[in-house]
C-alpha cells in the first residue's frame, strides 16, 4: 500500500469520525410516563412561565435547557444549560438549579439523536465535498503527459 494511500485511508477515517460525532439532535416529546430525571430536557415555558420566573431567568424566556435533576410531580428542578429568550437569543447558564413548576411549563422534551437529520446533513456534506474535489483537482487519473525522453522507445 503506497503512502498516500494510507495518508487518504487516515483522511477519510478521520472525516467519518468527525461527521459521527457531530450528529444532529432534535428534542421530541418523551414516551408517555417515562422519567426525565437525568435527561437533557427543554421546557417551553408559558406566557405565564416566562412572567414568574422572569426574575430567576431573565425577561421574555421561552424556553430552558438542561438536564432534570428532579422532578417532584409539581416542578422539575433543572441544572440550566441555557436560556432562549422569545427574540431567538440564547443565554448560556453553568448548571444552576432553577425550579420550575409544572404549571408554567407548556411542553418537555428530550434531546434525541436524529437519524434522518445526520443522513441529510452527512450527504450534503459529502456532495460539496466531491464538487470541491472535482473542481480543483478535475476528472483526470493524473497519468497523462509523456514527459521528457525517448517517446515509443521500448526501455
Amino acid at each position: 500500500m503506497s503512502v498516500s494511500h494510507f495518508i487518504r485511508q487516515r483522511h477519510a477515517a478521520v472525516l467519518a469520525a468527525c461527521f459521527a460525532s457531530a450528529g444532529c439532535y432534535g428534542y421530541v416529546a418523551p414516551p408517555p410516563g417515562s422519567s426525565l430525571t437525568g435527561r437533557e430536557t427543554q421546557l417551553q415555558l408559558t406566557d405565564s412561565g416566562a412572567v414568574v420566573l422572569a426574575s430567576t431567568i431573565g425577561p421574555a424566556a421561552s424556553a430552558i435547557l438542561g438536564r432534570v435533576v428532579s422532578d417532584t410531580g409539581s416542578a422539575y428542578v433543572m441544572s440550566l444549560s441555557s436560556v432562549r429568550q422569545r427574540s431567538g437569543d440564547e443565554t448560556t447558564w453553568r448548571g444552576e438549579h432553577v425550579e420550575v413548576p409544572r404549571a408554567l411549563v407548556l411542553s418537555a422534551d428530550t434531546r434525541r439523536f436524529s437519524i434522518p437529520r445526520t443522513a441529510v446533513f452527512s450527504s450534503l456534506v459529502s456532495v460539496g465535498l466531491l464538487a470541491a474535489r472535482q473542481a480543483f483537482h478535475g476528472p483526470g487519473t493524473g497519468g497523462g503527459g509523456g514527459g521528457i525522453g525517448r517517446s515509443g522507445q521500448p526501455h
